[in-house]
Parts: structure tokens; C-alpha cells; sequence
């Protein structure tokens, strides 16, 4: 009975382990395009549930953009902007996604919906009245696919 339960022990590990590898592999094996966009999406994502440390940690250190803003100022003014916001939905729109092994740049609309108090609806005509499209521009950090990080994001309508 006692060599039973070992069996079934470790035919469980073994396909916990195999679950993993696959897993692992199949990560891996994406193409530049494919970690990008996952990395793009899940930015979007911690934006929309104002998971301001996710955002932060998608930024490089040495993040600089059009508007004056380095990383933590970036997020500061993100914070701010979107503070009164109860709900809030990014609906984006890829026009381009380039990406070679360590660089990658998505150009995409992007609108969005909500409900919130203060300025909520301010912010939304202004960022849904935006006709020129939004640039991330991704360099990867490290060797893992989700090492990808923000170094700029611009918008040439937008002016701060």
C-alpha cells in the first residue's frame, strides 16, 4: 500500500514537472513579436487596474519621454490623472508592432472608457479626441521574455 502511494507521488511530480517544462518552453520559444505584445498588453493591463508598482517595474530605469517625465515622474503624473476614475477600460488598436531579438516598438491607438468623478471625463475626451497614434518603445532587459521594459512612450498629439 505504502509503495502504492509513493507511485502515485511521483507520477504526480512527474507531471507537475512536465507541465512546467512545457510551459517554460512554450514561453521561450516566442518570437520578439510575441513577447512584446504580451509585455504591451499586460502594461495596458496594470494601467487600467492602476497597479502602480506593476507600471513602475515595466518602465527602464532610465526612462525619459517628450513631456519631461523620468520613471517615477511618469507614474506620479499617471497616478494623478487617472485617480478619480471608479472604473476604467483601455481599448487598444495595434497599427504596428516591430520587434528584432532586444528592440521593439508598438504603435497603437488607443481609446478609452470609464466612470469616475473629478476630471474622469475630461481625461477620456482628451485621450479619445487623439487622432496620431501612441509609441512604446520596448528594449529588453535581460534574457527571459518578460525582462522586456518601457524606455519612452509618446504621442505626438499630446501636448502637456
Amino acid at each position: 500500500m505504502l509503495a502504492g502511494m509513493w507511485k502515485k507521488w511521483l507520477i504526480a511530480l512527474a507531471l507537475i514537472a512536465l507541465t512546467a517544462g512545457l510551459w517554460l518552453w512554450r514561453l521561450c520559444a516566442q518570437t520578439p513579436q510575441q513577447q512584446v505584445m504580451a509585455r504591451q498588453n499586460a502594461f495596458l493591463l496594470a494601467v487600467e487596474e492602476r497597479d502602480w508598482d506593476q507600471v513602475l517595474s515595466m518602465l527602464t530605469p532610465d526612462y525619459a519621454d517628450d513631456y519631461g517625465h523620468d520613471r517615477e515622474s511618469a507614474v506620479e503624473d499617471a497616478r494623478q490623472v487617472l485617480a478619480g476614475f471608479f472604473t476604467l477600460t483601455i481599448k487598444p488598436q495595434v497599427e504596428v508592432l516591430q520587434a528584432v531579438p532586444d528592440l521593439g516598438m508598438v504603435k497603437m491607438k488607443i481609446r478609452i472608457e470609464g466612470r469616475g468623478a473629478g476630471f474622469s471625463e475630461a481625461v477620456i475626451g482628451r485621450v479619445n479626441s487623439l487622432e496620431e497614434p501612441w509609441f512604446f518603445h520596448w528594449h529588453k532587459r535581460g534574457r527571459w521574455p518578460w525582462s522586456w521594459q518601457i524606455v519612452q512612450i509618446h504621442n505626438d498629439g499630446l501636448r502637456l
